[in-house]
């Protein structure tokens, strides 16, 4: 994987913040005083949403996974596959004001990578868990791998992955963005999880389970 977006913002938002910047200096020319401060607020909240700060992996025991995203432990459950085998599916909900930079959760090679675009909808909004657009992603193999699906909610920028089938990541490593979605995990049965429902966690930082 050679995408390494080290800059204090991500360069995936700088055409969301520019805009915002154009927005705010139109208010400003015609003297909407009230508009003209609405958008600075707007500008302030974009660049923060856009954020991209380095992250330090803690030193943890081998075989770690840790979050791909920032946000919110909305659910954990087991789940069963057609086959009848056993899964854990962790649920991270992410907000506008949760840094957007996703992050790989373990050392390995990428096995499926593909991005469907769709529909931008509320989650409220019945068609939105089958229309609104979602990047699912497969790190590592057999019993060492993790399912990831990154689902878009009401949001101006699309999710972006810079992952390919075959590439090689490392844990901790910028590999996409999403604002405001829904990120859901399945790690296999092997595997033990360490977060708990309502648990905030970091990408890069937090650590979600191991594989046993």
């Amino acid at each position: 994987m050679n995408y390494n977006d080290t800059f204090i913002i991500a360069k995936d938002g700088f055409k969301c913040i520019a805009a915002s910047a154009a927005l705010m200096l139109f208010f400003m020319a015609i003297d909407a005083d009230l508009f003209s401060f609405l958008s600075g607020v707007l500008l302030l909240v974009t660049i923060w949403t856009f954020r991209n700060p380095e992250r330090t992996i803690p030193h943890f025991q081998q075989d770690s996974i840790v979050s791909v995203a920032d946000g919110v432990i909305r659910s954990i459950e087991t789940i069963e596959d057609a086959k009848g085998e056993s899964s854990y599916k962790i649920v991270i909900k992410s907000g506008f004001l949760d840094a957007s930079v996703l992050r790989v959760p373990f050392s390995c090679e990428v096995s499926e990578a593909e991005l469907l675009y769709g529909a931008r909808l509320n989650s409220l909004t019945p068609l939105s868990d089958s229309l609104n657009e979602q990047c699912r992603i497969v790190f590592g193999r057999g019993k060492k791998q993790v399912r990831v699906m990154h689902k878009l909610q009401i949001s101006s920028v699309g999710i972006k992955n810079h992952l390919s089938e075959k590439s090689r990541a490392v844990q901790g490593a910028r590999y996409g963005l999403m604002v405001n979605g829904k990120t859901t995990l399945i790690l296999p049965v092997n595997s033990r999880v360490a977060v708990k429902v309502g648990a905030k966690v970091r990408a890069g930082e937090t650590l979600i389970g191991f594989f046993s």
